[in-house]
């Protein structure tokens, strides 16, 4: 429904700015208020408050499914948890075959449901539904592992533990660290992503911090609301809300792709694995870390933004689509947010058509994840293990790395660099184990996520979108945002970490 043929109701009566000042008299019905406030804080509770639980098992009369440890942390990570120890962890081992089943979906995707999005538009496209195939038949080949104990012969290498993955094989890296985790905490977080992006909180909070993200970020003010909780929740969940958002009409494709490659980033699990591998968490960092972290993420796009291939990408509607813009406001910001807010909500569709329709676009990201996580993962690892051309691509920041890294940990720095392009967890195992120095072990953590593009899952679900973005400047980006990153991490490291 579009707010052009919204009809008001007569309960409440909104009084805005004079006309000519971008408000006029408003009435709106009880259920925009309700809406609007209740799914509003609902969702901010669900994405941002931090609640403890003690730990519990999970049983189904004498069958004891799985345990979960005690923690505090928002509930969405609080259902992923909950669906991995009833799916994974425990005694009932489902989410493989599930995994495998979304592996299917893609498949189908290719060839039935959307073959021209994959095989008619670009070469990269085709060639990255290759990439799709071969990683479903890794997750075929997994699934007769799992299951059945066996596997070809010639797939040895695929099932043999592996040093640099702390003699874990390839696939059970794969699937436990990335397939797993993702498959759970995307739809997991999508299912409650209506409740910030649907019913006038992001347009809300747009409209009060639109004074400051426009001029500095060159974006929406409603893109505040999809960065954080993307960074709280998981990459996913920005690139599915800025899907959207460029779908209706509410972001162009310059600010989708922005919002997509610079501020949709690795989630707090993802933060919190690293700081676990690294040490940091141990030595009583992380609060120190998670803060930098976001802080550095914000510095390093704040100057993506402003050079080549972001601020080239052109301003232009999805097609088809009329733009809804955000109006520029000089006074009475308050009461215009407020106003703003309501409008969505009274002219929104259901929650429930609301989350059957981002389920719906889920499903089609995760296909694409599944299958190209498979194939991108492996591909990384052997590259990383068996050649030396990741450590090549490292010594392009060697020059960077050495102005606050010790010359005796600064190559594998520039090697925990240049793999995070295609697995954002390695580099931290790279320091798991041995005397390494405050700085390095800090580096490790944060360049991954600040860089933010890799290809085991984040490429995937970004180009699975609606959102038109070139595999060559998501390499371009990445390249920019790691040389910042490695010099910017590397100033906060020498403050934080004096030698």
């Amino acid at each position: 429904m579009s707010r052009e043929n919204h009809v008001p109701g007569s309960v409440f009566i909104l009084m805005g700015i004079k006309k000519g000042e971008g408000m006029e008299k408003t009435t709106y019905k009880w259920s925009a208020y309700l809406k609007f406030v209740a799914f509003s804080l609902l969702g901010i509770f669900v994405f941002f408050i931090n609640v403890p639980f003690p730990g519990y098992e999970i049983q189904l009369g004498i069958w004891k499914w799985g345990a979960v440890p005690a923690q505090s942390n928002v509930m969405v990570s609080h259902l992923t948890n909950f669906l991995k120890a009833a799916l994974f962890t425990g005694n009932f081992k489902a989410m493989p075959l599930i995994v495998w089943g979304i592996g299917v979906y893609s498949i189908v995707d290719l060839f039935v449901l959307r073959p021209d999005k994959f095989w008619h538009t670009t070469k990269v496209a085709a060639v990255f539904a290759v990439f799709k195939i071969v990683g479903f038949g890794l997750l075929c080949f997994a699934m007769l592992e799992i299951y059945l104990g066996w596997h070809p012969g010639f797939m040895g290498w695929f099932f043999e533990p592996v040093p640099s993955l702390s003699d874990k094989s390839i696939c059970m890296f794969i699937m436990n660290s990335i397939l797993v985790t993702i498959s759970i905490s995307i739809p997991a977080a999508s299912l409650f992503l209506p409740l910030l992006v649907d019913y006038g909180l992001v347009d809300f909070v747009g409209v009060l911090v639109r004074p400051i993200m426009r001029p500095v970020f060159k974006l929406p003010g409603r893109a505040a609301v999809i960065m954080v909780s993307a960074f709280l929740g998981n990459f996913s969940v920005g690139h599915i809300a800025v899907n959207d958002q460029y779908k209706t009409g509410r972001m162009t494709e310059r600010e989708a792709v922005v919002i997509g490659t610079s501020f949709s980033t690795v989630s707090v699990g993802f933060l919190m694995a690293l700081a676990n591998n690294t040490g940091l968490n141990e030595r009583g960092y992380w609060n120190l870390y998670f803060w930098t972290a976001f802080l550095i993420t914000l510095l390093v796009s704040l100057i993506g933004v402003r050079i080549y291939p972001l601020r080239q990408i052109p301003d232009r509607c999805y097609p088809g689509v009329e733009a809804c813009p955000e109006p520029l406001i000089k006074k009475n910001i308050l009461k215009v947010a407020w106003k703003e807010a309501l409008d969505v909500a009274a002219n929104q569709e259901p929650l429930i058509s609301r989350i059957g329709y981002i389920m719906k676009e889920t499903i089609g990201v995760l296909g694409t994840v599944a299958s190209g996580t498979a194939f991108f993962a492996t591909a990384g690892v052997l590259l990383y293990t068996y050649t030396p051309i990741v450590k090549w691509v490292g010594y392009l920041f060697y020059p960077f790395m050495r102005i606050s890294i010790p010359k005796a940990e600064a190559v594998t720095a520039c090697t925990g660099a240049a793999v995070s392009f295609v697995e954002v967890t390695i580099p931290a195992l790279l320091v798991t184990v041995g005397e390494w120095s405050m700085r390095t072990r800090y580096m490790m953590a944060v360049i991954p996520v600040t860089s933010i593009i890799f290809l085991a899952s984040f490429v995937p679900c970004l180009m699975a979108t609606e959102v038109p973005v070139k595999f060559k400047d998501m390499v371009i980006i990445w390249v920019e945002r790691m040389l910042l990153s490695v010099l910017i991490t590397g100033i906060f490291a020498i403050i934080l970490f004096p030698a």
